[in-house]
């Protein structure tokens, strides 16, 4: 084709200078008289570096927009009767008074005082209301299987809520109980050790002045507003599953849960099962939410939970759940503290929650309930929030994915409809997937070798060097190959720079159509679908674009080099902000992830936003220079394999990414059936938290004086959980990795299993037990071969948490949630089915871990002077426990 110097039209030709067939419709002979390639139709390869910075800008400025937050509003700058602005002031006063300057454990005397302190609180905010405001402290007991990964019965005793109600012209019945509300859910409990000002004094705080505010006005709204301070949360979920039995749950049709995994940042909704919510939620200043996190949250890679799963699983209501997600370091430890918390955090968050709960308490439509219903959700930005049902994101991905299907049939009517053109573009995506093998084989490589010369998640406390060792080496690679493989494609076609790279492009385009198709043949993948959707469509309308000027003018290499820059911002930049925001999330969930290599996770989940943040600039890569190009890339390969081996600290002795360890200081006896001690053995357990906490320990304490137990393998061989204390059931699978020091015992305190009754009626025996304890006990029951456990006295459903060598086994967590002087015992039956012949024989093995938490009083001075010796950054949460093991 040749170009009509006085028209600007094109022209075909039979072949090329290079004697390769010639393209149709669009300029492909752009080399001299000497074959070489006209300097105009490249870039210098130096100029990449430029290219790089523009997008690590983009990144900067993503990172700038998830940051930004609203000024702080003042008491001053607000009147008396404002009922619709909130005061970040005003919350940091509430956040002081729930918080106090002490952790706040379930069942201990300091988390009393502070459900006093807040009943207090509540009552002076509807002494001074303009709208009636109910509140009540509420006491309840009760049980229910959870399940987690490790299923098992979680049993409360006189736990805690404390409620406030908001009347509105809905009102409540004649027995008390409410109509149509909107429930609003916080806990104010904390972990040990940790004074939660994130996790989630945060929300209790917005909680309350939210309800200052909407009491002032002087109109009631449609519906009632249940504000909800649950006491129980961290035992896990205990309080939400009590307070379904308050009458003021009755008429609750939707809830708005609250809680947190960071400190900072804008709250993310991250699960929403009723649209209605969501439909209120797209009023809100900066919204922030993402379906992928749903989808994320629902694979089980999350080591934790919230109340929502309470509301949704028992109490059949729908709602949305929202949670901080960044600087999740400080989460469950002691830099949980209100100095970590940023100004103008408070303020973004009290915005957002009194927006929404003043849109959905005058909504008609929440005066029912309705079923769950899956929602494609996301935002753009914090500008704009998108959501459509489940059907619709069917069919808008139908049509993005036909609308890219016209891209590329454009692209192929430009160079020519002929079987030579499709050929080249299937070779085109042949070099993208290779592009993509490549760079992922080499980061996986690179990767392996950092596992097995350095230190694992590094990146806790230098989170850049994720860019530096799992992006930047991708980029490399993959840009690399993309040169090479268009070096030898080259030699077998006439096309220039620029169609060679809308080439790439559309060949990239194809792929991701073929990808958003086959995930649209999978049920369930909606939210995350959207990830390839929206980049899809941007990409779609920049091909036409970039296409129409190759086809109507003569691009310069830097000119096609800026549209397509240009262009790909608006798809980079939503990119970025999904990356960073689960990135950023997942990092410090590396530090409390005790299960296989977290490094190869996160490499993977760089990884892939890596290959996602570059699919909308595929291709521009093969508009730069080869020349010098072996220059750009080898230096900065050299800085990448410099900072991958450089050996940072992943935690920090005054920073916030600590080191965290559980210590149990323990005494383990069992007994025989007449009650004889039959072997006792004393000392600290190490529990596994992260990749490195048990080596760490070892490394702190060689000097300890502590004999170390060599293995473990014979008591997790006899015993479901290695014959160590259980606190939380989903940390049983790793006791098996536990580090055990051998120490004298613990000081003692009350704590006992006894079975007060026995009786057997053919082949049917129950027997009755009296449990006596702290607040927090662990129960595991096996039966014995012929014997099968057939019913028991807990309300709960009769099913086994797991199986250890073909026998059932039976977990029951209990905690009393309220302090007591005399906590009460518990008393439960088992019903068993056994032989008569065997009924005089052991029925059936019961352990008890009596876990004291949060007493440092009561610890020996040598586990205190233990603890102390540890180094600064380790993040000790110190327990006393008996455990004993009898038979029955």
């Amino acid at each position: 084709m040749i170009m009509s110097a006085d028209r600007g039209t094109f022209k075909t030709s039979r072949t090329s200078l290079t004697g390769k067939r010639t393209y149709a419709g669009v300029p492909s002979i752009d080399y001299d008289e000497t074959k070489n390639e006209k300097p105009w139709q490249r870039v210098p390869s130096p100029y990449i570096i430029l290219v790089l910075g523009f997008y690590m800008l983009l990144g900067y400025c993503s990172q700038l927009v998830e940051d930004a937050m609203p000024s702080v509003i003042s008491d001053k700058d607000i009147a008396v009767d404002d009922t619709s602005t909130f005061s970040e002031e005003s919350a940091r006063r509430y956040l002081d008074i729930i918080l106090g300057n002490e952790p706040r454990v379930a069942g201990t005397k300091y988390h009393l005082q502070k459900t006093i302190d807040l009943k207090n609180l509540l009552d002076d905010v509807a002494a001074r209301a303009n709208i009636p405001v109910r509140t009540d402290w509420q006491f309840v007991s009760g049980d229910y299987f959870l399940e987690f990964k490790l299923p098992y019965v979680n049993l409360y005793q006189n736990l805690s809520n404390v409620v406030a109600v908001l009347e509105g012209n809905s009102g409540f019945n004649a027995d008390g109980s409410t109509r149509e509300s909107l429930l609003v859910n916080c806990h104010y409990d904390s972990v040990p050790f940790a004074l939660g000002a994130s996790d989630n004094g945060i929300y209790c705080a917005v909680m309350v002045e939210t309800l200052v505010r909407l009491s002032r006005r002087k109109k009631k709204f449609k519906h009632n507003i249940v504000f909800l301070f649950n006491g129980a949360e961290e035992n896990p979920l205990q309080a939400s599953h009590g307070f379904l039995s308050h009458p003021w749950f009755k008429g609750v049709t939707n809830v708005i849960n609250l809680d947190s995994g960071g400190v900072n940042g804008k709250a993310q909704l991250f699960q929403a099962t009723d649209p209605r919510m969501l439909s209120a939620y797209k009023y809100t200043k900066w919204p922030t939410a993402q379906g992928a996190g749903q989808f994320l949250f629902s694979t089980g890679i999350i080591p934790s939970d919230t109340d929502f799963r309470i509301w949704r699983d028992f109490g059949h209501i729908q709602g949305i759940d929202l949670a901080f997600i960044k600087g999740g370091h400080v989460y469950h430890t002691r830099n949980d503290r209100t100095e970590f918390i940023k100004p103008g955090v408070i303020q973004c968050a009290g915005d957002m929650l009194l927006s929404v709960v003043t849109h959905l308490a005058d909504d008609e439509q929440l005066a029912t309930r309705e079923p769950p219903s899956s929602i494609v959700y996301f935002d753009y930005m914090n500008v704009l929030l998108i959501s459509y049902s489940n059907l619709m994101a069917i069919l808008v991905d139908i049509s993005v994915c036909l609308f890219a299907g016209l891209t590329i049939l454009y692209y192929i009517w430009l160079v020519g409809f002929r079987l030579s053109s499709i050929q080249e573009l299937l070779w085109a995506m042949c070099g993208r997937l290779l592009c993509v093998a490549s760079g992922l084989i080499v980061v996986v490589a690179c990767v392996i070798l950092m596992v097995a010369t350095t230190t694992q998640i590094r990146y806790l406390s230098q989170p850049w060097i994720i860019v530096a060792v799992y992006w930047v080496p991708y980029l490399i690679v993959a840009s690399t190959v993309a040169q090479l493989f268009d070096s030898w494609r080259t030699k077998k076609t006439g096309l220039n720079r620029s169609i060679r790279a809308a080439q790439a492009a559309t060949a990239t385009r194809l792929l991701v159509l073929v990808a958003l198709v086959a995930l649209l043949s999978i049920p369930g993948t909606g939210n995350v679908r959207y990830v390839l959707t929206l980049p899809l469509v941007f990409m779609s309308l920049s091909a036409l674009i970039t296409l129409s000027a190759l086809r109507y003018t003569r691009l310069a290499g830097w000119q096609h080099l800026s549209i397509e820059m240009l262009l790909s911002v608006p798809s980079v930049m939503f990119l970025y902000s999904l990356a960073l925001r689960i990135t950023s999330f997942l990092v410090p969930i590396m530090g409390r992830f005790p299960n296989g290599q977290p490094d190869y996770l996160i490499a993977a989940i760089s990884c892939l936003f890596c290959v996602l943040s570059v699919i909308p600039v595929s291709g521009i890569e093969l508009l730069f220079s080869r020349k010098r190009w072996w220059i750009m890339s080898g230096g900065l390969s050299i800085v990448c394999v410099i900072l991958m081996f450089i050996p940072f600290s992943p935690y920090q002795d005054d920073g916030v990414a600590v080191q965290r360890h559980t210590w149990f200081h323990t005494e383990i006896v069992s007994y025989n059936r007449n009650g004889t001690a039959i072997e006792r053995t004393s000392g600290v357990l190490i529990t596994k938290w992260d990749a490195n906490n048990i080596q760490s320990a070892k490394t702190a304490l060689k000097n300890s004086g502590l004999n170390t137990k060599l293995s473990l393998s014979a008591d997790c061989e006899r015993d479901p959980f290695c014959n160590l204390p259980l606190l939380r059931p989903r940390l049983g699978e790793y006791l098996k990795d536990s580090l055990f020091l051998f120490m004298d015992p613990p000081h003692p305190f009350p704590h006992s299993l006894q079975m007060t009754n026995k009786s057997c009626v053919t082949d049917i025996c129950i027997l009755n037990f009296v449990m006596i304890g702290p607040p927090h006990n662990t129960l595991v029951f096996v039966p014995q071969p012929n014997a099968t456990l057939y019913n028991w006295s807990f309300s709960s459903p009769l099913n086994e948490s797991k199986k250890h060598r073909g026998r059932p086994v039976f977990i029951v967590t209990q905690s009393t949630a309220t302090y007591s002087d005399s906590p009460e015992p518990l008393e439960f039956s088992l019903t068993f089915i056994v032989p008569a012949v065997l009924q005089s024989q052991s029925i059936v093995s019961i352990s008890h871990a009596a876990h004291k938490i949060q007493h440092p009083e009561d610890q020996t001075q040598a586990f205190t002077r233990l603890i102390e010796s540890a180094p600064k950054y380790f993040n000790i949460a110190p327990t006393i426990c008996f455990k004993s093991n009898y038979e029955f």
